[in-house]
């Protein structure tokens, strides 16, 4: 961010000794923090500035996987009651450019409605709506009803009085809205504050206006947008080599951290900064410790197959059925499920294989390959089909507690099947493709690769089919 031309404010102490900067309070345009599951990093800005910190990070970073809403949270919007939706049972919401999901009952249809984005709609099929409006602003939000809330965030127990006496003074003027600090409230003088609040309720006023005014569906107050972004295997080898030019970064630094070593890494790299000497011992040690956790030979293990809009599907659970040099090899059981092999050509979606009582799938699991690759049997052992996944770099994470070991990718959509065994392979959900560029999930770039991959691939099982037929 820094050599994109950001200004950074409220740094971490840590950050600030080790990049020379001031402690700056303001309030950000961008506020940025880590996923809980320390996969990557949560943006709140409004679309520009989100839009501009993607390409940041996509120039220098590679193969980021962004996930904006089509539509931003807290945005208010004016919409018409399309009626009761058949599969949710809530009411459907023409919004314009989009059509949103209400909880709220018995409204008529072409009834129109103030409605408030409360939750994002990326890996849903709509947004979820409310009547319940609010008005957000930097330091405070204006909520429809007369109370005084305060962040959690919002520690010091001084502040919080000052703040708690400070709301109810204030809301004996503000009619029926009642006050929520947010966190930056605790850093602002009152004067600041009182301002603050001002121009919200002039921002509500103009929203209620504009609903009057406005004839048809539209957006009334624009909200700003949260992006979840997505930070691979492949990226976070680059996100290594970038701290290793500030701090000692130990290779693979942001895997164990997202693999739950935080802590042996924040020591391991300490004692390589003081002795850096010590390197390949402290290195080797660290990678003994947690190849103890590494599943092994009939353990165990889940695949985590993330969808680029962020669903993330555990697969039917399996076992290592053996190791090599590359990798290993997960065996999965099937009893009366149905494997989607795709035999049907003509459909984009395809058609469910039944199997049987003992079919089986093994999948070669190589770490950090950008596909995988898995074999469907029948319970005599006859091959029924070949799947090849095209994804981001395959990690393969350790047992945590109760839970088994698991590998983990994010799908790239397009994928290679041979099935039946005895056809040509095909390339399938090339739309699937072309719509998470359009969605700005990935690039343009990172879709060519992908489909450059799948090409490759299909092109090997064709030459393996053909010396096949030619060996019968």
């Amino acid at each position: 961010m820094l050599q994109n031309h950001f200004d950074i404010v409220q740094p971490t102490p840590e950050v600030a000794r080790r990049f020379g900067l001031p402690y700056r309070s303001e309030i950000p345009d961008v506020d940025i923090w880590d996923r809980s599951d320390l996969q990557g990093v949560v943006a709140i800005a409004f679309e520009s500035v989100l839009t501009r910190l993607t390409e940041v990070l996509r120039r220098r970073l590679g193969g980021v996987i962004t996930r904006t809403p089509r539509v931003a949270k807290s945005s208010v919007y004016k919409g018409i009651v399309l009626g009761k939706d058949e599969r949710t049972g809530q009411t459907k919401v023409d919004l314009g450019t989009i059509s949103g999901l209400l909880p709220d009952r018995g409204l008529q249809k072409g009834q129109q409605i103030m409605v408030q984005i409360r939750a994002h709609d990326y890996g849903r099929k709509a947004p979820v709506l409310s009547s319940s409006i609010t008005i957000p602003g930097q330091a405070a939000v204006l909520l429809p009803e007369s109370v005084v809330r305060l962040s959690t965030k919002i520690k010091d127990q001084d502040a919080r009085r000052n703040l708690l006496t400070l709301g109810r003074k204030i809301r004996e003027h503000t009619e029926n809205w009642g006050i929520l600090w947010r966190t930056a409230a605790g850093k602002l003088t009152e004067e600041e504050l009182r301002n603050e609040v001002d121009d919200l309720l002039d921002t509500a006023q103009q929203v209620f206006n504009k609903y009057n005014e406005l004839e048809s569906t539209g957006i009334l107050f624009e909200g700003t947008s949260n992006a979840d972004i997505e930070f691979p295997l492949e990226v976070k080898d680059t996100l290594d080599k970038t701290r290793a030019k500030i701090k000692p970064t130990l290779k693979r630094h942001h895997f164990y951290k997202s693999a739950g070593y935080a802590s042996l890494v924040d020591l391991a790299e300490m004692i390589i900064e003081d002795r850096p000497e010590e390197r390949g011992y402290v290195v080797s040690k660290l990678e003994k410790v947690i190849s103890r956790d590494l599943p092994r030979v009939d353990d165990s293990i889940n695949i985590e197959h993330v969808k680029l809009d962020g669903r993330n599907i555990v697969l039917a659970r399996g076992r290592i059925a053996e190791t090599n040099s590359k990798g290993f090899i997960i065996r999965r059981q099937f009893r009366h499920t149905n494997r989607k092999l795709k035999m049907n050509q003509d459909s984009y979606e395809g058609v469910d294989v039944v199997s049987s009582e003992g079919d089986y799938a093994l999948t070669q699991v190589v770490p950090g390959a950008f596909s995988l690759r898995t074999n469907y049997y029948s319970r005599d052992g006859d091959i029924k089909g070949t799947y090849v996944n095209i994804n981001t770099g395959v990690e393969v994470y350790p047992s945590n507690g109760n839970s088994p070991g698991r590998i983990r990718y994010v799908d790239l959509e397009i994928d290679v099947v041979k099935a039946p065994i005895n056809e040509d392979p095909r390339i399938i959900d090339q739309h699937l493709l072309k719509r998470a560029v359009q969605r700005g999930f990935i690039t343009q770039e990172m879709a060519d690769q992908s489909r450059s991959k799948a090409q490759t691939i299909c092109d090997e099982l064709t030459t393996l089919h053909e010396a096949n037929l030619e060996s019968m």
